[in-house]
């Protein structure tokens, strides 16, 4: 398995950037290749809520089912897939700093199918994926986008 970690500080207060992590209608403006993202289970986003998430990848269409694995408060938001071409686990901390909030983002995953036979490639491709969702999302917020 497959792990890096990314850190990014935004000039935002923590509730609203993990405000902003949590809003699934919100999620394409700032997330690469992703045209879609909704909660599939009843309720607010909680543990234990079911996610979907759409999109492409390496120009491939994706749909990709999750799981919220944990959310707490102005603290942390987690998530694994529950099927799909990655096995994916995402958990993000966010803490406050002088400038504003410092989110921690680690994601552990694994390829599986068509994925796998490129994995190196995919694990360095999916690294940069992530760390330019994270540049969108400190720079939308800091304008004030979302």
């Amino acid at each position: 398995m497959d792990e890096f970690t990314i850190v990014t500080v935004i000039d935002r207060p923590v509730d609203e950037v993990l405000t902003a992590l949590t809003d699934l209608d919100r999620m394409p403006l700032w997330m690469p290749g992703m045209s879609e993202a909704r909660i599939t289970s009843d309720g607010p986003i909680e543990a234990g809520s079911t996610l979907v998430y759409r999109g492409t990848f390496l120009g491939r269409s994706l749909e990709m089912p999750f799981v919220c694995t944990g959310l707490t408060e102005n603290k942390h938001f987690a998530t694994r897939t529950t099927a799909g071409p990655f096995y994916l686990e995402t958990d993000s901390v966010v803490e406050p700093v002088a400038e504003g909030t410092r989110v921690t983002s680690t994601y552990r995953g694994e390829s599986r199918g068509f994925f796998k036979l490129a994995e190196p490639l995919v694990v360095r491709l999916s690294k940069k994926h992530w760390e330019t969702a994270a540049d969108n999302l400190r720079a939308l917020m800091e304008d004030h986008a979302i």
